[in-house]
């Protein structure tokens, strides 16, 4: 399978990965309860599968594949947000001393990111090779 594939279905598993996220914590301040250590262990998987994500991104554009993308630099923007989303929301929103507040400023957070996957998705519609 080549890694434009490989790619390609990470980038699907974690645009669903983290909407799943958002939707959790938007359930989890409907029903009045906090960020729970679950929640927690599944935001670190959902930081770790966009780290996997950049890698391979990172290792396509140095063989030269950021050529067939019609922005590749949109696309690489993208990336890097999606990257530094999380820490940067548990950095802000670590200290808040309200639960509620704090579930739902993360769920918000990651819908945004969901949003920013879907967006990077949009702008990464290789073109077909000259032949």
């Amino acid at each position: 399978m080549p890694l434009t594939a490989i790619h390609d279905r990470l980038a699907d598993t974690s645009s669903l990965f983290v909407a799943a996220l958002g939707i959790w914590a938007l359930f989890l301040r409907f029903r009045s309860r906090p960020l729970d250590s679950n929640w927690s262990g599944a935001a670190v998987i959902a930081e770790l599968l966009l780290i996997a994500q950049f890698a391979l991104g990172a290792i396509l554009y140095v063989q030269g594949l950021d050529a067939l993308l019609p922005r590749p630099f949109m696309h690489i923007l993208y990336g890097v947000v999606a990257i530094i989303t999380i820490p940067a929301s548990y950095a802000y929103f670590g200290n808040v001393e309200d639960e509620n507040v704090k579930t739902l400023a993360m769920a918000f957070v990651y819908l945004f990111l969901w949003g920013i996957v879907q967006r990077a998705g949009s702008v990464a519609t290789y073109l077909p090779p000259n032949l």
